[in-house]
């Protein structure tokens, strides 16, 4: 291995330290679009649920205005029957529209009945759409400020991660081009930690050990080394 400078080595480590704190923002700014379309899907949803009831206590209402005109349909067919039952000559023609008639109150007397029922329902789906829709504007007044939040949150980590990028190239002009070559090709394979400590004898990026000689040639020496294992850049603190 080629010999280096203490000094290459940290500003080695050093870059490493920014381009993890990027990674870490950027990470954290892409997420940040999922988070705002979960909030968005969880307005969706809600309106969608509400809209159900809306369209349910429709129904109930439609419903109602049909018992209403068979109603009011039934109440014309009696009055007529009863105009009728002044005309009539016999007892037969008498009773006939007699029994008519008390078919037809009966008739609407359970229609009635009906009608009180969904008036009921009516009332309950009419407090239950109202409910839904005050809990609706608070929970969309709590998203929205969520989502205020995250959108902050990401023009924050945006002006971060211009601060950090600055700072990491202004280290790589300070890197020999070697060991930048070498730093990219061990960060391509490494998941992005290229250069770790070693701690007694153990590298940090594997936790696997290392040779005892290795260990104590870094001690030792000014002269980069990878792990037997990871094939990560190490580096001991002196």
């Amino acid at each position: 291995m080629k010999k280096i400078t203490r000094d290459q080595i940290e500003l080695l480590i050093e870059l490493q330290e920014q381009e993890v704190a990027v990674a870490k923002i950027q990470s954290e700014i892409d997420g940040l679009p999922v988070k705002i379309e979960q909030i968005l899907s969880g307005l969706k949803e809600f309106e969608e649920k509400i809209l159900i009831k809306k369209e349910s206590l429709s129904e109930l209402k439609k419903l109602y205005r049909s018992y209403d005109a068979e109603i009011q349909t039934n109440q014309e067919r009696v009055k007529k029957r009863e105009e009728q039952l002044r005309l009539v000559t016999t007892n037969k023609e008498y009773q006939a529209i007699l029994k008519e008639i008390d078919e037809i109150k009966k008739t609407s007397s359970r229609i009635e009945d009906e009608t009180i029922e969904c008036l009921d329902k009516i009332d309950s789906a009419e407090n239950d759409v109202e409910e839904k829709e005050a809990e609706y504007l608070t929970e969309a007044a709590a998203m929205n400020q969520q989502k205020s939040v995250f959108e902050a949150d990401a023009d924050s980590g945006r002006r971060s991660l211009d601060k950090l990028l600055a700072q990491r190239d202004k280290i790589l002009t300070k890197i020999e081009p070697e060991l930048i070559k070498q730093y990219e090709l061990v960060n391509s394979f490494a998941r992005g930690i290229a250069i770790v400590q070693v701690k007694d004898c153990i590298c940090m990026g594997c936790n696997m050990n290392i040779p005892p000689q290795m260990y104590n040639e870094l001690h030792r020496e000014n002269e980069l080394k990878t792990c037997p294992h990871c094939h990560r850049m190490l580096y001991v603190i002196q």
